[in-house]
């Protein structure tokens, strides 16, 4: 894949990549900084426009869909600096994420006051049941769900926004960087919420420079380097590569 930035300059920095994403499993993207690896999740995301090269999701061709339909149709993201909306509780910033819109246009609120109202607490009761699934009954996450987003820490809101896409009914997951600037006590969470997105049915496709975390979680593992996937297959496998090892981890 070639892009053209906006100075109309074209770049190989992805040039024959090709990966397949095996669905219901957790598959790492990893490779040196400015490898690419974020270019293609804003290709997959429908944030990068001016590449070349096909995205194909579910026998469906993504070529150049704007990003918000993309985000309708069954692809979430975690950014890398991805957290809660600031000025929203955690439970608005929950119903946000969810598939179901109804209620979030106001003269159709006006309209159908009822079905909204009822829209809204089948959403309310979603996000109480994931912070459960996740968290455990009684967490202190279920207290403070009208809490502003401000009132929790980097740490928390990287949490909390993970366990929020599992509102959205997405089956293709990409996260950036899911460890990134966490405190340690926090990646145990985080490993959960991931695995516990495989067993809701979804694929998980992301990007992470620790490696032992990499280790710990995904099941397939790609190296991307010099443009192309240079690598893959099981984690272990791919990671304790002599080649992989002396060109991305230095050892």
């Amino acid at each position: 894949m070639s892009f053209t930035n906006a100075q109309k300059e074209t770049f190989d920095l992805l040039r024959g990549v090709n990966l397949d994403v095996e669905k219901g499993k957790i598959t790492a993207l990893v490779g040196g900084n400015g490898t690419g690896k974020t270019t293609l999740f804003n290709i997959i995301s429908g944030f990068e426009k001016d590449y070349t090269g096909d995205v194909v999701f579910e026998g469906n061709n993504f070529n150049h869909i704007p990003a918000h339909r993309i985000s309708l149709m069954g692809i979430g993201r975690l950014f890398q600096d991805g957290q809660l909306l600031s000025g929203l509780t955690l439970m608005e910033n929950m119903k946000l994420a969810s598939d179901d819109k109804t209620g979030e246009m106001p003269f159709s609120s006006l309209l159908w006051r009822k079905r909204s109202k009822a829209a809204e607490a089948v959403k309310e009761q979603q996000a109480k049941d994931i912070l459960v699934r996740i968290f455990g009954e009684g967490n202190k996450y279920l207290n403070m769900l009208n809490q502003d987003a401000s009132a929790f820490s980097y740490g928390e809101q990287r949490i909390l926004s993970l366990a929020r896409l599992l509102m959205g009914g997405d089956r293709l997951l990409l996260l950036d960087e899911p460890t990134s600037g966490v405190n340690p006590v926090y990646i145990d969470t985080i490993e959960q919420i991931i695995r516990e997105m495989v067993v809701e049915g979804l694929t998980v496709l992301l990007i992470e420079h620790n490696m032992h975390f990499v280790r710990r979680v995904a099941d397939i593992c790609a190296y991307l380097d010099d443009g192309i996937i240079a690598k893959l297959g099981p984690t272990a496998e791919v990671l304790d590569d002599k080649n992989v090892r002396n060109s991305y981890l230095g050892l």
